[in-house]
C-alpha cells in the first residue's frame, strides 16, 4: 500500500512537470511571430521588452527599438507617423499612417525604398526588390500568398502575427515586419 502511494505521487509529480512544460510551450508559440518564406522557415519571440530569434535581438524601448539584426546594429526612433534611424551605416526614414483598419508604410529603409500595407485582409510589401503579396487566411492573424522574386514551384510565403504584434504601434508593426523580411 506503502509502496502504491509512492509510485501515484511520482506519477503525479511527473504529470505536474509535464503540465507545466506544456504550457510554458503553449504560451510561447502563442507570442510568436512566424514566417515560411522560401522554404525557411523562422520564428521571432516577442516579449514586452524584446524581439528575439534567429540573427534576431532587438530591445523594445519606449519610442525606440535598439539591437542587431543579421550582424548590422539597429536604432530606429519611433514616432507617430515616422520610424527614423539607421540600420548599420544605412539610413531609415519612413512615413507610417493608419489608413481605416490597414497600416501602411512608405519611403527608405535600410538604405532602399520600402512600401507595406497591412490589414485584416492582406499583406503587401515591396522590400529588397521583392514584392509579398499575401492574402489573409485568418484575418488579422495568418497571411498566404506568392512573393515576386521566387520561382513557380516555391511554397507559398506564410506570415503568423501574434496578439503582442498586433498590439504593437502601427510604427513598431512596420519596422519589425521590415527587418525581418
Amino acid at each position: 500500500m506503502k509502496r502504491d502511494r509512492q509510485s501515484l505521487r511520482r506519477g503525479v509529480g511527473v504529470l505536474a512537470v509535464l503540465a507545466g512544460v506544456g504550457g510554458a510551450w503553449a504560451s510561447s508559440e502563442q507570442d510568436q511571430i512566424a514566417f515560411s518564406v522560401a522554404r525557411t522557415q523562422f520564428n521571432l519571440r516577442m516579449t514586452p521588452d524584446n524581439v528575439t530569434g534567429p540573427e534576431f535581438q532587438v530591445s523594445r524601448l519606449p519610442g525606440e527599438l535598439r539591437g542587431r539584426v543579421a550582424d548590422a546594429p539597429v536604432t530606429l526612433r519611433l514616432e507617430d507617423e515616422k520610424v527614423k534611424g539607421n540600420i548599420g551605416t544605412s539610413v531609415v526614414n519612413l512615413e507610417v499612417k493608419k489608413d481605416g483598419d490597414a497600416v501602411k508604410a512608405k519611403g527608405g529603409f535600410y538604405g532602399r525604398p520600402v512600401n507595406l500595407t497591412l490589414s485584416p485582409q492582406e499583406l503587401t510589401v515591396y522590400v529588397r526588390d521583392c514584392t509579398y503579396r499575401l492574402k489573409a487566411k485568418e484575418e488579422g492573424r495568418t497571411y498566404e500568398g506568392k512573393r515576386s522574386c521566387d520561382r513557380s514551384f516555391m511554397p507559398p510565403t506564410v506570415i503568423t502575427l501574434p496578439d503582442a504584434f498586433l498590439a504593437a504601434s502601427p510604427a513598431e508593426q512596420a519596422s519589425l515586419l521590415l527587418l525581418a523580411l
